[in-house]
């Protein structure tokens, strides 16, 4: 894949980026203009259908609280529409940055010398979040196949059944793969204190510099 030939540095420096554009830019063009940028990012990766997707949430947001709600159409709370319009940036980087190997960003946090335990913290959570993710996906391919989902109109006339069956196997399986994370960073050597090399290289490619260079410039014309 495309997305596992970029440095974790990139991939870092574009959700920190892509958090500052989200706080401080007050102009609805150049939030538009950065989040096009990022659907152009994720669709040359190869994530087409994520990239439409916040596309079509971030449009539908932005055109109801410039257009619906000052004409006073407030059936959708403004308050949720407006944490979608500010969230989507950071979670579009943020998506990138968990699909690259796990293994650049532990290396990343290692080299910035950050204080063992919150390495150790942000070592769990990126080991966790997308295992979980795929245990959630064969949750719902099991729940599909024995007929607990149906269609969609019958997940909304059952929520509790179908969530029910959903949560129960998730939280068993949550605690299984924290067993089995844990046990695998001890035998690993995770509580020894000795300096750490790392598999992944963090040298930075042409491609690294143009998404960087990109990213930075857009920052500055959100800011101006």
């Amino acid at each position: 894949m495309k997305i596992e030939k970029i440095s974790g540095i990139t991939c870092l420096f574009l959700t920190i980026i892509s958090c500052m554009v989200s706080i401080f830019t007050k102009s609805y063009y150049m939030h538009a203009l950065f989040v096009g940028w990022l659907c152009m990012l994720l669709a040359y990766f190869g994530f087409i259908k994520q990239s439409i997707i916040y596309f079509t949430i971030y449009s539908f947001a932005t055109f109801w609280l410039l257009k619906m709600i000052p004409s006073g159409v407030v059936i959708i709370s403004p308050m949720l529409l407006g944490m979608l319009y500010k969230f989507i940036v950071p979670i579009m980087a943020g998506f990138l940055t968990f699909k690259i190997p796990s293994g650049k960003l532990i290396s990343i946090f290692h080299k910035l010398m950050l204080p063992r335990n919150f390495v150790l913290i942000l070592t769990v959570i990126i080991r966790f979040v997308p295992t979980i993710a795929g245990e959630f996906r064969t949750i719902k391919e099991a729940m599909k196949v024995r007929g607990f989902t149906g269609n969609f109109f019958h997940i909304l006339s059952n929520p509790l059944r179908t969530l029910e069956y959903a949560i129960v196997p998730l939280i068993f399986r949550s605690i299984k793969v924290g067993d089995e994370l844990s046990a695998a960073a001890i035998v690993r050597g995770i509580e020894n204190p000795i300096k750490r090399d790392s598999y992944y290289s963090n040298k930075l490619c042409k491609l690294d510099i143009i998404i960087i260079t990109a990213s930075f410039v857009l920052f500055i014309l959100c800011l101006i």
